[in-house]
């Protein structure tokens, strides 16, 4: 065993030379942040809502343990100097998005009441109260990284991971509403959004274009039978001076719609995220340089990467293709969920893939036949069956669940299968039926005994009242 890992190793670590000149061109061309934390400009880096916040914090291996905390400021209070057109100082309209106002290399020094605060310490150290306690229950930290889970709107804003007194990253994230998540699939004809321009009156020269930055397309989502790629797409606006001369290269500043927002101090036009679907098919075994690359991080963990300073803005130690937003391999879940469900016809079934996200390819199985988006959308049978949006297919619901929908259902989350739903709906036991007959038998002679009293008391009134009025009939003729 220790032989076969050691060839493994060698054959991966001649793949990343050899691959070293093409996987660096390729990180630096699709992270917004290939180096985060490297000199004093923030990084900034757009995240989608209900699905995890992942930040890095190069260095934190190398600082002691009891060292590394993050810091959070909710930039979304703060309109500091040179923010926007005219250096309006106007604080956003009530209901505008939060995230970070800060235009690139700006300080990191914030006015009274916007300095950073320690919201997750080493040792598991957390706030309990405040206005950062909510933020601080959902956060972890291992390793110096930030997982937060369930990523919100308002949890935009500037983190700041430090050692001691030491920065060693910073981060601007706007987390950006997925319930204004476009999908579309080439499968179907569907088109992604256009682009937008918007003069503002209220900063008088300048026009915004709001526009989809795309990530790479992510691999396909299973092996040896035809599934599907997405790949994902958040807002960003670049902002414009209509005054300057054309022909002159002028500076264009782009940000983040969320964050741009917040920097005008207006309401921009509601656009959101993207996410873009298309048929796909690779032979399992097939990526080659990649598979090895993968396999040795995993067999190393990040830390090996991170302290040698091996593939220094590769993006070693985190996910193939180099998305920052991917849990490091060494932070993800290895244990596969096994779940029995028994449920009734006509109940909703809610099938959680453990670990998926909208960041990494999931696929879904049904006993052996594949799943996938566009078949769901497709076939008119399959109308109550469907995958969620919000995390890339990451949630499996049946509304309405009938005898025929029973098996095996299983998620595959980047190649590995991490849950298996045995979905049943059991027949009522034979004496069920028998005493609901009784039940229903003796509900009828109830309620027949009712009527027969309610019948019989109506009768009595009327006997009595006849015999009323003939007495009173009788009584009158004698006198």
């Amino acid at each position: 065993m220790f032989g076969q890992t050691a060839i493994l190793l060698s054959v991966a670590l001649f793949a990343l030379i050899g691959s070293l000149p093409r996987l660096l061109e390729k990180e630096v061309a699709e992270s917004e942040c290939p180096e985060p934390g490297v000199g004093s400009r923030p990084c900034t880096v757009p995240f989608l809502s209900h699905n995890p916040l992942t930040l890095r914090c190069p260095g934190a291996l190398e600082a002691e343990e009891d060292m590394v905390h993050w810091q959070y400021v909710n930039l979304s209070r703060e309109l500091g100097p040179g923010l926007g057109p005219g250096r309006s100082r106007r604080r956003p309209e009530p209901g505008v998005g939060a995230g970070a106002g800060a235009g690139p290399g700006r300080p990191l020094d914030v006015e009274d009441g916007g300095s950073p605060r320690t919201f997750i310490g080493p040792r598991g150290a957390r706030v309990r109260r405040g206005p950062l306690s909510e933020l601080s229950g959902r956060a972890v930290l291992r390793g110096g990284v930030l997982l937060v889970g369930q990523a919100r709107p308002g949890d935009s804003g500037l983190y700041v991971c430090k050692a001691g007194a030491s920065t060693l990253a910073q981060y601007r994230v706007d987390v950006q509403d997925a319930e204004r998540l476009h999908v579309s699939h080439r499968g179907l004809g569907q088109a992604p959004l256009r682009n937008q321009s918007v003069r503002l009156h209220e900063a008088g020269g300048h026009r915004l274009r709001l526009y989809t930055r795309w990530g790479p397309w992510q691999e396909c989502d299973r092996c040896g039978a035809p599934g599907e790629r997405k790949r994902l797409g958040f807002c960003w606006a670049s902002l414009q001076d209509e005054e300057e001369d054309r022909e002159e290269e002028e500076e264009v500043q782009e940000e983040p719609c969320g964050l741009m927002q917040l920097r005008l101090g207006q309401a921009l036009p509601r656009r959101g995220p993207e996410i873009r679907y298309e048929t796909c098919r690779r032979e399992c075994g097939s990526s080659g340089h990649e598979e090895l690359a993968a396999q040795a991080r995993e067999l190393l963990g990040s830390s090996f990467f991170l302290q040698r300073g091996v593939g220094k803005g590769l993006g070693l130690g985190q996910a193939s293709g180099g998305d920052l937003r991917v849990p490091p391999a060494w932070l993800q879940a290895r244990s596969l969920l096994l779940e029995t469900l028994l449920l009734d016809v006509h109940e909703e079934a809610r099938l959680q893939c453990p670990g998926a996200s909208v960041y990494m390819p999931v696929s879904w199985q049904r006993d052996s036949s594949p799943l996938t988006r566009l078949e769901l959308l497709r076939s008119p049978c399959n109308g109550s069956h469907r995958l969620d949006q919000e995390t890339g297919g990451g949630v499996y619901t049946i509304a309405g669940v009938r005898r025929s929908d029973q098996g095996v259902y299983r998620c595959w989350v980047r190649g590995r299968q991490a849950a298996a739903f045995h979905l049943e709906l059991p027949e009522p036991p034979p004496s069920f039926h028998g005493s609901a007959s009784r039940r229903h038998r003796l509900q009828s002679r109830r309620l027949l005994g009712v009527l027969r009293a309610v019948i019989g008391s109506f009768a009595l009134v009327f006997v009595l009242s006849a015999l009323a009025e003939l007495l009173h009939s009788c009584w009158c003729e004698v006198l």
